[in-house]
C-alpha cells in the first residue's frame, strides 16, 4: 500500500547555536581562574545550586602537575603549543574525539576523550594552571544538523582562545590538533556560560530519550547560568512543548528573543512549533524574520513543510533540495523530498528520494515505506 502523505514538522533543538552576546569574566586573576568561592557566588547570583553545577574548569593536582610537565617554560604560545601537541599527537597524553561526550576538564583529563566542549574545558584549565589567560568561545557559523533519537540537534563549535577576540593576533585552539584562524565570528564565554552549555547538552540527551521532566530541569538550569544566550531558550521551549506546556513553550521563546533578538535557533523552533500547532501564517512570519544564511537546513525543511501544506509541492521541493545541498548527509531532506514527490503524483521520484534517505539513515521506517511502496 502506498504511504500516506502528511505534514512533517521538525522540532529542532539547538546544542549551542547562533550566539551573539559576549559574556564578560567576573574574575580578573591570572589565567581567568575562578576560585571555588567565586564559583559558588556566581551560581548564587544566577539562582543555581552548586550540587547541580560543578565548575567545568576545576583543576586537580594531577592536572596541574601534567600541565607543568608538558608546558615547560617559555612564551605563552610555545607552552600552549606543547600542551596541544601532548593532547593530540597520539604519544604523550592523547585525547580522543567523541562527539556525544560532554565532560568537565577533570572528567576529560581522566577519560582522555570527549567532544569539542570537553577538549576546550581541558585545554583552558591546563593553560590557566600555568597562568596563561585562556577562555572558551563559540565559532558562530551555520553549524551542522543531525537527528539524535527524536530530537534534531544543531551543533556549533567550541574552541579555546588566547588573546583578545577583537585583536589581530587572536589564536584559536581546537580538537583538530591544528592552530587555526577562526572560521567564523567568535563569541566569548565565561565559565558559567560553559557550564550552561553542558547543562543544555544534558537536556538535549534527555529529550532524545523522551525524558521531558529531566530535560526541562537541565535546560532551566542552562538558562539561569547564561540568560543572554538565545539558543538555550530554544531548547527549553522545545522541552516544555514536549512536556505539554504549550503556553510555557511560547513564553520561553519570547523571553529568549528579548535576550537575543534574531537568534536563528529560536526563530527556527518558533516556526516549527507553529507548524505543529497548525498555525501556518505565524510560522511563515517567524521564518521571514530568520536569516536563512545562518539557520540550519531544518529551517528550510520547515519552510518546505509550509509550502507542502499549502498545496505547493514545487516550492516545497525547492526548499528541501536546498536543505539537502547544505548538508548532504541529512536523511530528513530526502525524506521530505519523497513526500513532496509522492504528493504530486510522482511515485518513482518519491521512491528514488526515499532510497537516498535510507542510505543516510537505514533505520528510517518512514523512508522505507516510500522506498517499498507499490506504484
Amino acid at each position: 500500500m502506498a504511504p500516506r502523505t502528511r505534514s512533517f514538522p521538525i522540532l529542532a533543538a539547538a546544542l549551542a547555536a547562533g550566539l551573539t552576546g559576549c559574556a564578560s569574566f567576573e574574575d580578573r586573576h591570572a589565567g581567568f581562574e575562578v576560585s571555588p568561592a567565586q564559583w559558588r557566588a556566581g551560581l548564587a547570583r544566577r539562582g543555581a545550586d552548586l550540587a547541580d553545577v560543578p565548575n567545568p574548569m576545576a583543576l586537580t593536582p594531577a592536572m596541574e602537575a601534567a600541565a607543568r610537565d608538558v608546558g615547560g617554560i617559555g612564551h605563552d604560545e610555545d607552552r600552549l603549543t606543547r600542551l596541544r601537541s601532548a593532547l593530540l599527537n597520539g604519544r604523550d597524553y592523547t585525547f580522543e574525539y567523541e562527539r556525544g561526550s560532554t565532560f568537565s576538564a577533570a572528567e576529560a583529563f581522566e577519560n582522555r576523550r570527549g567532544n569539542c566542549v570537553s577538549f576546550t574545558n581541558l585545554f583552558v584549565a591546563l593553560g590557566r594552571s600555568l597562568g596563561i589567560r585562556l577562555q572558551a568561545a563559540l565559532v558562530s557559523n551555520r553549524g551542522t544538523s543531525e537527528r539524535e533519537g527524536n530530537v534534531v540537534v544543531v551543533s556549533r563549535h567550541m574552541v579555546a582562545v588566547y588573546g583578545r577576540l577583537d585583536g589581530p593576533s587572536v589564536k584559536v585552539y581546537d580538537f583538530s590538533g591544528t592552530l587555526v584562524e577562526p572560521g567564523g565570528r567568535l563569541t566569548a564565554l565565561d565559565d558559567w556560560a560553559v557550564a550552561a552549555i553542558r547543562a543544555s547538552n544534558d537536556g538535549v540527551v534527555h529529550l532524545g530519550r523522551g525524558e521531558t521532566a529531566e530535560a526541562v530541569r537541565d535546560l532551566d538550569i542552562a538558562v539561569k547560568l547564561a540568560p543572554k544566550l538565545g539558543s538555550l531558550y530554544a531548547n527549553l521551549a522545545l522541552a516544555k512543548w514536549r512536556a505539554g506546556d504549550v503556553t510555557g513553550a511560547f513564553a520561553t521563546i519570547e523571553r529568549g528573543l528579548v535576550a537575543e533578538p534574531g537568534c536563528p535557533s529560536l526563530l527556527q523552533n518558533l516556526a516549527a512549533l507553529y507548524v505543529d500547532w497548525g498555525k501556518p501564517a505565524e510560522a511563515r512570519a517567524a521564518l521571514a524574520a530568520l536569516d536563512l544564511h545562518s539557520a540550519s537546513p531544518y529551517a528550510l525543511i520547515v519552510r518546505g513543510d509550509l509550502d507542502l501544506q499549502a498545496g505547493n509541492p514545487v516550492a516545497a521541493l525547492r526548499s528541501y533540495h536546498k536543505a539537502a545541498s547544505l548538508d548532504p548527509t541529512l536523511a530528513d531532506s530526502w525524506l521530505s523530498i519523497a513526500r513532496a514527490e509522492f504528493s504530486r503524483g510522482r511515485p518513482d521520484a518519491a521512491r528514488k528520494a526515499a532510497k537516498k534517505a535510507l542510505k543516510r539513515d537505514p533505520t528510517s521506517d518512514a523512508a522505507r515505506k516510500f522506498a517499498e511502496a507499490e506504484p
